[in-house]
């Protein structure tokens, strides 16, 4: 058997302090609201949620849809289905909340099934973007949308990190990602796939208060894995962030693009 490629692997086993972090992590909050709102997910719909983690975004789906839709949570880690399978329990939603495994290559769904399929943060991880859009399409029924959302790692800004510095910290952390520049790349990747009446958006919220400190932490560590660029390097970028927060001259902005497209059957 062919070793899956790190940015794959890293997802389908979660070491424990990772998934600890993950488990109480991605709660559906005012910032999650603007990001899934172009999604426009309503009672009666029939939803999948590509990537769905531990499931929280999967359960509030499941709350819009109602009694009569469905949601179906997809993940490539069976831990993260657990959770989802549990908190859709705990939220008393289980009967309309479903959970499959896949990575993205082919979906365990039929043809024109969906209403909607959302994908947060996912699309950069996976083996062939299009492929997995033109899978998007052939599980929605026709004017059906599919949403997505992705980060750029490139376009971060990182005060007081140099611009250069940071070019290169991301370059030696993006064996993490299959894309780490996939945000740029959604609306060429809907457009490939066959979608229309495309929409993009993009979000950019400004973090002053250590909130995204932790991605760059990890980014730090795939940087050291990846062996391409110095430790004192990586140890330098992490070392002026976390001294600008202590001085409260920190700031960490990480766009997130947003494209939505039509199914045109």
């Amino acid at each position: 058997m062919v070793d899956e490629p790190f940015y794959k692997a890293n997802w389908r086993d979660i070491d424990p302090d990772r998934m600890s972090a993950y488990k109480d992590g991605f709660r559906w909050d005012d910032a999650a609201e603007a990001l899934y709102e172009p999604a426009k997910i309503s009672l009666g719909q029939t939803v999948a949620d590509f990537g769905c983690g531990p499931g929280r975004v999967a359960v509030e789906f499941a709350k819009r849809v109602g009694e009569r839709g469905h949601v179906h949570a997809i993940d490539i880690n069976s831990q993260f289905l657990a959770f989802a399978k549990q908190n859709a329990a705990d939220a008393a939603v289980s009967e309309r909340l479903s959970t499959h495994q896949s990575d993205g290559g082919s979906l365990p769904l039929s043809d024109g099934l969906l209403d909607r399929i959302s994908a947060r943060n996912t699309i950069m991880y996976v083996d062939n973007p299009v492929q997995t859009l033109r899978e998007f399409r052939r599980v929605l029924r026709p004017g059906g949308l599919a949403h997505a959302i992705d980060g750029d790692w490139y376009m971060m800004v990182a005060e007081p990190v140099e611009h250069d510095a940071w070019r290169e910290f991301v370059k030696a952390a993006s064996h993490a990602c299959r894309n780490s520049d996939m945000g740029r790349k959604l609306y060429r990747t809907f457009v490939d796939a066959g979608f229309k009446d495309i929409q993009v958006s993009i979000i950019a919220n400004a973090d002053a208060n250590g909130r995204l400190l932790g991605m760059v932490r990890n980014m730090a560590k795939y940087a050291h894995k990846s062996g391409t660029l110095d430790a004192t390097i990586i140890r330098g970028v992490v070392e002026q962030v976390e001294q600008a927060l202590a001085s409260g001259t920190y700031l960490l902005v990480s766009p997130q693009f947003i494209v939505t497209g039509r199914n045109p059957g």
